[in-house]
Protein backbone atom coordinates (compact mmCIF):
# COMPACT_ATOMS: atom_id res chain seq x y z
CA UNK A 1 0.00 0.00 0.00
CA UNK A 2 3.02 2.45 0.47
CA UNK A 3 4.67 1.38 -2.07
CA UNK A 4 1.65 1.97 -4.34
CA UNK A 5 1.18 5.68 -2.53
CA UNK A 6 4.88 6.57 -3.08
CA UNK A 7 4.02 5.63 -7.08
CA UNK A 8 1.35 7.92 -7.21
CA UNK A 9 2.82 10.68 -5.61
CA UNK A 10 5.56 10.88 -8.08
CA UNK A 11 3.10 10.42 -10.78
CA UNK A 12 1.72 13.43 -9.40
CA UNK A 13 5.08 15.13 -9.15
CA UNK A 14 6.41 14.40 -12.21
CA UNK A 15 2.86 15.24 -14.24
CA UNK A 16 3.76 18.81 -12.44
CA UNK A 17 7.28 19.32 -13.37
CA UNK A 18 6.17 18.40 -17.33
CA UNK A 19 3.83 21.63 -17.02
CA UNK A 20 6.68 23.71 -15.09
CA UNK A 21 9.22 22.49 -18.30
CA UNK A 22 6.47 23.10 -21.04
CA UNK A 23 7.24 26.64 -21.13
CA UNK A 24 10.80 26.34 -21.09
CA UNK A 25 12.60 27.64 -24.23
CA UNK A 26 13.66 25.22 -26.94
CA UNK A 27 17.54 25.55 -25.87
CA UNK A 28 16.38 23.35 -22.60
CA UNK A 29 15.21 19.99 -21.86
CA UNK A 30 12.06 19.81 -19.85
CA UNK A 31 12.53 15.96 -19.94
CA UNK A 32 16.19 16.08 -18.10
CA UNK A 33 15.36 18.97 -15.56
CA UNK A 34 12.21 17.36 -14.76
CA UNK A 35 14.52 14.19 -14.22
CA UNK A 36 16.80 16.03 -12.51
CA UNK A 37 14.21 17.58 -9.85
CA UNK A 38 12.98 14.47 -9.00
CA UNK A 39 16.37 13.73 -7.39
CA UNK A 40 17.17 17.10 -5.63
CA UNK A 41 16.74 18.57 -2.58
CA UNK A 42 14.54 22.16 -2.15
CA UNK A 43 17.71 23.18 -1.31
CA UNK A 44 19.62 22.30 -4.67
CA UNK A 45 17.01 23.12 -6.71
CA UNK A 46 16.49 26.79 -5.17
CA UNK A 47 20.71 26.80 -6.07
CA UNK A 48 20.24 25.64 -9.17
CA UNK A 49 17.91 27.85 -10.31
CA UNK A 50 19.16 31.07 -8.71
CA UNK A 51 22.16 30.52 -10.33
CA UNK A 52 20.93 30.26 -13.60
CA UNK A 53 19.07 33.35 -13.36
CA UNK A 54 21.85 34.96 -12.19
CA UNK A 55 23.46 33.75 -15.67
CA UNK A 56 20.57 35.37 -17.62
CA UNK A 57 19.17 31.70 -18.36
CA UNK A 58 15.80 33.03 -17.18
CA UNK A 59 13.85 29.88 -18.71
CA UNK A 60 15.48 27.43 -17.44
CA UNK A 61 16.33 28.81 -14.22
CA UNK A 62 12.87 29.33 -13.41
CA UNK A 63 11.58 25.97 -13.87
CA UNK A 64 14.14 24.84 -10.78
CA UNK A 65 12.31 28.37 -8.45
CA UNK A 66 8.81 27.38 -9.57
CA UNK A 67 9.35 23.94 -8.19
CA UNK A 68 10.33 25.37 -5.01
CA UNK A 69 7.93 27.93 -4.71
CA UNK A 70 4.73 25.81 -5.67
CA UNK A 71 6.13 22.85 -3.67
CA UNK A 72 6.83 24.44 -0.57
CA UNK A 73 4.47 27.33 -0.49
CA UNK A 74 4.87 27.22 3.38
CA UNK A 75 8.35 26.85 3.45
CA UNK A 76 10.65 29.46 4.35
CA UNK A 77 13.07 28.29 1.03
CA UNK A 78 9.96 28.19 -0.51
CA UNK A 79 8.82 32.36 -0.11
CA UNK A 80 12.45 32.62 -0.99
CA UNK A 81 11.66 31.19 -4.02
CA UNK A 82 9.00 32.84 -5.31
CA UNK A 83 10.78 36.53 -4.78
CA UNK A 84 13.99 35.31 -6.76
CA UNK A 85 11.19 34.03 -9.63
CA UNK A 86 9.43 37.52 -9.30
CA UNK A 87 13.13 39.23 -9.18
CA UNK A 88 13.97 37.15 -12.40
CA UNK A 89 10.98 38.59 -14.26
CA UNK A 90 12.22 42.09 -12.99
CA UNK A 91 15.91 41.40 -14.27
CA UNK A 92 14.64 40.59 -17.76
CA UNK A 93 13.95 44.17 -18.14
CA UNK A 94 11.08 43.57 -21.08
CA UNK A 95 7.69 44.64 -21.03
CA UNK A 96 6.04 41.21 -20.46
CA UNK A 97 8.78 41.03 -17.68
CA UNK A 98 7.71 43.84 -15.92
CA UNK A 99 4.07 43.23 -15.57
CA UNK A 100 4.87 39.49 -15.02
CA UNK A 101 7.23 41.37 -11.94
CA UNK A 102 5.12 43.25 -10.91
CA UNK A 103 1.95 40.48 -10.49
CA UNK A 104 4.04 38.34 -8.46
CA UNK A 105 5.60 40.94 -6.27
CA UNK A 106 2.08 42.10 -5.85
CA UNK A 107 0.90 38.41 -4.90
CA UNK A 108 3.97 38.07 -2.58
CA UNK A 109 3.08 40.76 -0.22
CA UNK A 110 -1.13 39.38 -0.90
CA UNK A 111 -0.17 35.99 0.56
CA UNK A 112 2.52 37.21 3.02
CA UNK A 113 1.71 40.45 4.80
CA UNK A 114 3.63 39.99 7.67
CA UNK A 115 6.62 37.97 5.82
CA UNK A 116 10.15 39.99 7.19
CA UNK A 117 11.24 40.70 3.26
CA UNK A 118 7.91 42.39 2.72
CA UNK A 119 9.67 45.69 2.49
CA UNK A 120 12.17 43.87 -0.14
CA UNK A 121 8.96 43.25 -1.84
CA UNK A 122 7.61 46.57 -1.84
CA UNK A 123 10.82 48.17 -2.92
CA UNK A 124 11.39 46.52 -6.29
CA UNK A 125 7.25 46.80 -6.82
CA UNK A 126 8.50 50.32 -6.73
CA UNK A 127 11.52 49.85 -8.67
CA UNK A 128 8.71 47.79 -11.80
CA UNK A 129 7.06 50.95 -12.33
CA UNK A 130 10.54 53.21 -12.23
CA UNK A 131 11.82 52.03 -14.58
CA UNK A 132 8.59 51.98 -16.85
CA UNK A 133 8.13 55.61 -15.79
CA UNK A 134 7.86 57.78 -19.15
CA UNK A 135 9.58 61.33 -20.09
CA UNK A 136 7.81 64.19 -18.32
CA UNK A 137 5.44 65.12 -21.52
CA UNK A 138 4.11 61.33 -21.61
CA UNK A 139 1.50 59.73 -19.81
CA UNK A 140 2.66 59.75 -16.26
CA UNK A 141 0.82 56.68 -15.00
CA UNK A 142 4.13 54.21 -14.11
CA UNK A 143 5.77 57.57 -12.46
CA UNK A 144 2.45 57.87 -9.93
CA UNK A 145 2.44 53.94 -8.87
CA UNK A 146 6.26 54.19 -8.15
CA UNK A 147 5.77 57.59 -6.20
CA UNK A 148 2.88 55.30 -4.41
CA UNK A 149 4.84 52.78 -3.66
CA UNK A 150 7.82 54.43 -2.59
CA UNK A 151 5.89 56.86 -0.27
CA UNK A 152 4.26 53.53 1.35
CA UNK A 153 7.83 51.59 1.90
CA UNK A 154 8.94 54.95 3.94
CA UNK A 155 6.08 55.74 6.01
CA UNK A 156 5.38 51.76 6.70
CA UNK A 157 9.00 50.64 6.91
CA UNK A 158 11.33 53.61 7.71
CA UNK A 159 14.16 51.62 9.59
CA UNK A 160 14.32 49.54 6.29
CA UNK A 161 17.22 49.25 4.59
CA UNK A 162 15.43 50.20 1.37
CA UNK A 163 14.50 53.19 2.93
CA UNK A 164 17.26 55.39 1.69
CA UNK A 165 16.92 55.22 -1.69
CA UNK A 166 13.34 54.89 -1.72
CA UNK A 167 13.39 58.52 -0.31
CA UNK A 168 15.79 59.58 -3.14
CA UNK A 169 13.64 57.75 -5.73
CA UNK A 170 10.94 59.46 -4.29
CA UNK A 171 12.10 63.22 -4.63
CA UNK A 172 13.11 62.60 -8.00
CA UNK A 173 10.10 61.09 -9.11
CA UNK A 174 7.84 64.20 -7.59
CA UNK A 175 10.42 66.34 -9.93
CA UNK A 176 8.98 64.37 -12.71
CA UNK A 177 5.53 64.65 -11.44
CA UNK A 178 5.97 68.43 -11.05
CA UNK A 179 7.97 68.69 -14.90
CA UNK A 180 5.01 67.01 -15.84
CA UNK A 181 2.53 69.73 -14.73
CA UNK A 182 4.80 72.18 -15.50
CA UNK A 183 5.06 70.78 -18.97
CA UNK A 184 0.91 70.98 -19.25
CA UNK A 185 0.97 74.57 -17.42
CA UNK A 186 3.22 75.89 -20.43
CA UNK A 187 0.95 73.71 -23.01
CA UNK A 188 -1.85 76.07 -22.00
CA UNK A 189 -0.17 79.17 -21.76
CA UNK A 190 1.61 78.93 -25.26
CA UNK A 191 -1.98 78.26 -26.57
CA UNK A 192 -3.84 81.39 -24.64
CA UNK A 193 -6.06 79.21 -22.54
CA UNK A 194 -4.81 81.18 -19.86
CA UNK A 195 -6.65 80.21 -17.12
CA UNK A 196 -6.23 76.16 -17.67
CA UNK A 197 -2.60 77.63 -17.16
CA UNK A 198 -3.19 79.28 -14.00
CA UNK A 199 -5.19 76.28 -12.61
CA UNK A 200 -2.49 73.66 -13.63
CA UNK A 201 0.22 76.29 -11.86
CA UNK A 202 -1.83 76.30 -8.37
CA UNK A 203 -1.76 72.41 -8.83
CA UNK A 204 1.91 72.33 -8.67
CA UNK A 205 2.13 75.20 -6.22
CA UNK A 206 0.33 72.73 -4.06
CA UNK A 207 1.15 69.37 -5.06
CA UNK A 208 5.00 70.03 -4.78
CA UNK A 209 6.06 72.47 -2.85
CA UNK A 210 9.78 71.70 -3.13
CA UNK A 211 10.22 71.16 -7.46
CA UNK A 212 13.35 71.77 -8.42
CA UNK A 213 12.19 74.01 -11.34
CA UNK A 214 10.10 76.35 -9.25
CA UNK A 215 11.79 79.16 -10.34
CA UNK A 216 10.50 78.89 -13.97
CA UNK A 217 7.45 78.12 -12.22
CA UNK A 218 6.93 81.76 -10.62
CA UNK A 219 7.87 83.04 -13.82
CA UNK A 220 5.36 81.50 -16.03
CA UNK A 221 2.84 81.61 -13.69
CA UNK A 222 3.70 85.39 -12.87
CA UNK A 223 3.26 85.68 -16.64
CA UNK A 224 -0.24 83.76 -16.44
CA UNK A 225 -1.51 86.58 -14.10
CA UNK A 226 -0.88 89.02 -16.03
CA UNK A 227 -2.04 87.47 -19.13
CA UNK A 228 -5.54 87.81 -16.76
CA UNK A 229 -4.84 90.93 -16.00
CA UNK A 230 -4.15 89.77 -12.15
CA UNK A 231 -1.58 92.82 -11.98
CA UNK A 232 -1.32 92.19 -8.20
CA UNK A 233 -1.47 87.98 -8.22
CA UNK A 234 1.53 88.32 -11.13
CA UNK A 235 3.46 90.72 -8.51
CA UNK A 236 3.20 88.59 -5.72
CA UNK A 237 4.34 85.76 -7.93
CA UNK A 238 7.69 87.44 -9.15
CA UNK A 239 8.48 89.17 -5.57
CA UNK A 240 8.58 85.24 -4.30
CA UNK A 241 10.94 84.59 -7.36
CA UNK A 242 13.01 87.30 -6.03
CA UNK A 243 12.52 86.11 -2.68
CA UNK A 244 13.33 82.44 -2.67
CA UNK A 245 15.42 82.05 -5.86
CA UNK A 246 17.51 85.30 -5.97
CA UNK A 247 20.35 83.20 -8.60
CA UNK A 248 17.48 82.35 -11.10
CA UNK A 249 18.37 83.50 -14.88
CA UNK A 250 14.58 84.23 -14.86
CA UNK A 251 14.88 86.84 -12.71
CA UNK A 252 16.37 88.85 -15.88
CA UNK A 253 12.49 88.62 -18.02
CA UNK A 254 10.66 89.47 -15.23
CA UNK A 255 8.55 92.50 -16.75
CA UNK A 256 8.08 95.85 -14.87
CA UNK A 257 4.89 95.90 -13.57
CA UNK A 258 2.54 99.34 -13.56
CA UNK A 259 1.51 100.52 -9.86
CA UNK A 260 -1.80 100.40 -8.54
CA UNK A 261 -3.64 103.31 -7.26
CA UNK A 262 -2.92 102.60 -3.76
CA UNK A 263 0.88 101.89 -4.30
CA UNK A 264 1.02 104.46 -6.27
CA UNK A 265 -0.14 106.79 -3.44
CA UNK A 266 1.98 105.25 -0.90
CA UNK A 267 4.81 105.62 -2.52
CA UNK A 268 3.84 109.49 -2.72
CA UNK A 269 3.35 110.13 0.67
CA UNK A 270 -0.03 111.39 -0.18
Amino acid sequence: MAHRIHRMTAASVLLGLAVLGAGACSSSDPSRVTRELLTMSKEDAYAQGDALVTKRKFEMGRQYLRFVAENYANDPLGKQAALRLADSFLEEKSATGYAEAQARFKDFRSRYPSHPRSDYALFRLAQVSDRQAEKPDRDQANTRLAAQSYSELVVNYPSSPYAFEARARYKAILDLLAEHEYLVARFYYRRGAWQAARSRFEGLFAAFPEYAGMDKALYWAGQTERRLGRTEDARALFDRLRRDHPESRFLRKVPRLPETPVAATAATGL
